[in-house]
């Protein structure tokens, strides 16, 4: 009896490793399809993004430009522009440095402004303030004038025509609103 205990012990493991390996495959099947639904934005759906990865590429759009020329050739670089002489080369540097010193050094405010480094185009040197607002030219000064008499029986001319008559005193207030435009509002959530 030891024997077939034995082997239905063994028997048990192999089903429940068998049904744990089952168990990890479909999780990993749900990690997978979780995983694409986290890859794909809200607007696209899986089938959308599958025929944008490996469908057609250009999707009615025009090609690059250049697409039907071969792959250039890197070994054909094509030569290195010509050094100049070394004087200039060390002028250049020379310029260089000083212009780099002077971007260093802060500005004090009161202080002229440095000049521009040489080369650079410039209308003249920088304000230290905005300029000031520009004064607008004084306006005419408004006299009041006197109202016209109006002829007896009218209105003046040029006069605005005379406000129409409020209606009559209706009496009583309306009615209150119904009892569900009094509720107060409702939470919001």
């Amino acid at each position: 009896m030891d024997q077939r205990a034995g082997q239905g012990r063994q028997q048990g493991r192999a089903r429940i490793r068998g049904h744990q390996a089952e168990a990890a495959r479909c999780g990993l099947a749900l990690g997978a399809l979780f995983l694409l639904a986290g890859c794909v934005g809200a607007a696209e759906a899986p089938g959308r993004f599958w025929e944008r990865a490996f469908g057609t590429p250009l999707d009615g759009r025009p090609p690059p430009p250049g697409a039907e020329q071969p792959y250039p050739n890197l070994a054909s670089v094509p030569p290195a522009p010509p050094r100049g002489a070394a004087s200039e080369r060390e002028a250049l540097t020379r310029r260089l440095e000083a212009a780099r010193t002077q971007s260093r050094e802060p500005i004090t405010p009161g202080e002229p402004v440095p000049p521009p480094p040489a080369g650079a185009e410039s209308l003249g040197e920088v304000p230290l303030r905005p300029p000031a607002a520009p004064r607008l030219a004084a306006a005419p000064p408004v006299r009041p004038q006197a109202p016209e008499a109006a002829p007896p029986g009218g209105t003046a001319p040029g006069a605005p025509p005379a406000a129409p008559e409020l209606p009559a005193d209706p009496g009583a207030p309306p009615a209150p609103p119904p009892a569900e435009f009094l509720a107060p509002p409702p939470p919001r959530l």
